[in-house]
Formats: structure tokens, sequence, C-alpha cells
């Protein structure tokens, strides 16, 4: 288990679980070197905003961490008087299926130490082209030391 073992569960479980983006569920290798302009819209952005840990575990080298993660809801600037009004009615529905996709969602136990949280994240911005709606989750993650958990054998000379 590594510190961004999260990432493709979210990933997958957000391309399931909210038709409005159509699949269009990208993490952050997926959007280097975007312009904004060029962003696909509706679309949602899973990054890794957080992390620290919390303890090491008796009798071991593993590390328990807090994780935290934001799924931004992307949706074009819509092209009406009531700017903001129109922002937030566009990003409602996108914003609704992620809680109800990830909210107290526990993925595999192996990835995860109980169910994800959703916790207070940034707030909202809006671009000329672009509103950006961050959800934040936390998540106990448990990171294997690679020293005790080698794979190879060793071969006589």
């Amino acid at each position: 288990m590594s510190l961004l073992s999260l990432s493709p569960c979210l990933v997958e479980r957000l391309k399931l679980r909210c038709p409005s983006v159509n699949g269009k569920v990208f993490s952050t290798a997926d959007l280097s070197g975007v312009q904004e302009a060029a962003q696909a819209a509706p679309a949602l952005h899973v990054v890794l905003w957080d992390y620290a840990p919390v303890e090491v575990l008796p009798g071991r080298a593993d590390i328990r961490w807090r994780e935290t993660w934001l799924v931004v809801a992307v949706v074009k600037n819509a092209a009406r008087k009531d700017r903001a009004g129109a922002q937030i009615e566009a990003g409602d529905p996108l914003v609704a299926e992620v809680l109800d996709a990830l909210a107290g969602w526990r993925p595999e136990a192996r990835i995860i130490q109980g169910a994800l949280k959703a916790i207070p994240g940034p707030r909202p911005v809006c671009t000329d082209t672009h509103a950006y709606f961050p959800l934040a989750f936390e998540a106990n993650v448990v990171t294997r030391d690679q020293r005790t958990d080698v794979r190879c054998q060793e071969t006589a000379l």
C-alpha cells in the first residue's frame, strides 16, 4: 500500500457513480499540462490535497496517514447575466453525485481503514471560463515499510 494508492480507486468509483461527467474523471497526472481553456467540462478532478502521518504502528515500521483528497467538480462558465447563480446551478447536480458516491464509502479494507469522511475544503473558484467546486474527503491509509516487504529471491553465486 503506497501513499497514493487511493487515487485510482476514487477515479474508478466516480466514473461508475457520476453519470453527469460521462467518464471525464481525471487524476493529477491526467491534468498535467492542460490549459484551462482546453479543459473538459463537466468533469471531475481527483487531487491529493494534504497528508500527514498519524502514528507509526507498534512493532512494525508501518505508518498510518491521514490523507485529504479533493474532488473538484468543474463546469463551464454559463453565459448568463447572473453568472454566480448559473454556475451554482450547473455545479449542483455534479456536487450531489460526488457526495453520494464518496461520503461514507468504504473501499477495499487493504486500501483504507474505515470509510471516507466528507470534511471542509477550499472555497469554490470561478474564472472567466470555468467554475470549480472542490469537495474534500479524509481517509486513513496505512503504508507498509518497503524494507520489510521485499519480494525478491536471493540467488547463490
